[in-house]
């Protein structure tokens, strides 16, 4: 165990200084990658202040742990010029993944005589083994699960994830170190699109793997017609003063995912704001957009747990009518008061409508739900009070706007919640969520939770999380820092 240890805790060291230019090594990672990380680990120390944080003297007291003898002076000159080691630290690190079970390193070789001797001393250590030279490729192993290979250009490491040993990766490794570049990932789009991104991390994922990794989450907005297999993303993690800023882009691979991105567009347009200055003081989470109804339940139609759950009180309500109406802004606004207490939040509905010809169908719907022991009641002009043996929920429409809501949601708003600030961003972006979690007492939680204790003072530092998208093959998620004068990796660390 202490030898894994110190291979990884040697991996972050050789981390530390990376940065962002681009040299051939890329050149070893096959094109049929299905995820590559990009790193800029020099940027994230920077930020983080690591040399000076206590994680660093965590990893040299681990490191001192790990190592026997005189080799222990060897690996302290390593931490204060990790150079040393014979790579060239003025580049990024990629990390991949090939199919679902190898992984893979790479980096670019700096100095090969110094790589040789900082691998010696490995084996010596009994870290490293089976070191072999052939026609200018070294090869071996890092703690018998590890292959690695380099040459005057190129460092490598591969392991396989479901312990099939280092044969079959070893056998990867001088296949890709001799691999041409037209089929490699630096010769494929989203590795042009991955260096355009001048970001912290950057990964990219195919859509094979996303298909399985993001199904859930992206289901509700897939058509039938289009598999999660005809999209590529990529994503972006960047750390700024005060907050992170993760961004994401997909592209469709073919015409039905081009299809999918250009119907959309057509269908989600930009937030107007008219539902801002409606926030309850006690709202925990919003939701806003600005959507065509007849587009958005063809993709609830797709969905079936999404389905269910709009649709429960479909005996009562014909939602299908109603969400046919809806053209334009749309709100959904979670409300808690006391979130160590409230089990479940409170909840309204806001949308725009572009006709209320439902509405003449009320009577109908109140005469049909006495069939399932449920029961409505007008409260004023297109006002209703429904019950259920679970709930009971309030709905109308005034004027063109269309409300559902629980029964003890409020509806007044006082103007002045956290969301006018950002009025302009949010009339910028076609999808907005917001999450206030500086409403969120974190430390008084903890004192209820013990798991939470190790992570209380962390989170009581953030202010809120924004998910935007001003275009609808793009997103930005945005974590913020009550504080905004320091780096967000330096206040968290510290």
């Amino acid at each position: 165990m202490k030898k894994i240890r110190f291979i990884s805790m040697m991996a972050l060291v050789i981390m530390a200084l990376c940065s962002c230019t681009n040299t051939e090594y890329q050149k070893a990672i096959p094109a049929n990658a299905t995820l590559v990380m990009k790193v800029d680990v020099q940027s994230i120390a920077d930020k983080a202040d690591f040399k000076n944080s206590k994680y660093k003297m965590l990893l040299d007291a681990a490191i001192a742990s790990s190592v026997k003898g005189e080799d222990l002076k060897v690996v302290k000159e390593y931490m204060n010029d990790p150079q040393k080691m014979g790579f060239d630290l003025s580049t990024p690190l990629y990390i991949f993944l090939v199919g679902e079970e190898t992984v893979g390193m790479t980096l670019k070789t700096g100095d090969e005589a110094d790589l040789k001797e900082f691998l010696d001393m490995l084996n010596k250590q009994g870290m490293a083994s089976k070191i072999s030279e052939k026609d200018g490729l070294t090869t071996g192993t890092l703690v018998d699960e590890i292959s690695f290979a380099y040459d005057k250009n190129t460092f490598l490491l591969l392991a396989s994830m479901e312990n099939k040993g280092a044969s079959k990766a070893a056998t990867m490794a001088k296949e890709l170190m001799t691999m041409k570049e037209s089929d490699s990932f630096a010769s494929t789009e989203a590795f042009s699109r991955m260096n355009a991104e001048d970001q912290d991390v950057s990964l990219y994922l195919n859509g094979k793997l996303s298909k399985a990794a993001l199904k859930d989450a992206l289901e509700a907005v897939m058509p039938s017609s289009v598999d999660m297999k005809d999209m590529d993303a990529l994503m972006s993690l960047n750390f700024e003063d005060g907050q992170a800023t993760l961004k994401a882009k997909v592209w469709g691979t073919n015409d039905q995912g081009k299809a999918m991105i250009e119907e959309a567009e057509k269908n989600v347009g930009k937030i107007e704001g008219k539902y801002l200055d409606r926030v309850a003081d006690n709202a925990l989470i919003w939701v806003g957009m600005n959507v065509k109804g007849e587009w958005m339940l063809d993709k609830i139609k797709n969905n079936k747990s999404l389905k269910e759950s709009l649709f429960m009180l479909e005996r009562a309500i014909d939602i299908e009518q109603m969400l046919m109406s809806v053209d334009g802004d749309m709100a959904v606004e979670f409300q808690i008061d006391d979130i160590v207490e409230q089990d479940n939040p409170e909840y309204i509905v806001y949308a725009n409508l572009k006709n209320s010809d439902f509405l003449a169908d009320v009577d109908d719907w109140m005469e049909t739900m006495k069939e399932y022991e449920m029961s409505m009641v007008k409260n004023g002009e297109n006002q209703y009070e429904l019950t259920t043996d679970e709930a009971t929920y309030f709905w109308g429409v005034q004027d063109k706007d269309l409300f559902l809501s629980s029964e003890n949601a409020s509806r007044k708003g006082n103007g002045l919640n956290p969301l006018l600030e950002k009025k302009s961003d949010i009339k910028n972006s076609k999808v907005y969520i917001y999450v206030n979690l500086a409403k969120i007492p974190f430390k008084e939680m903890a004192q209820k939770d013990r798991d939470m204790a190790a992570v209380a003072d962390v989170l009581d530092k953030l202010k809120s999380i924004v998910l935007k998208s001003e275009t609808t093959d793009e997103g930005m998620l945005v974590v913020e820092l009550k504080d905004n004068d320091e780096n967000f990796l330096k206040q968290l660390l510290k």
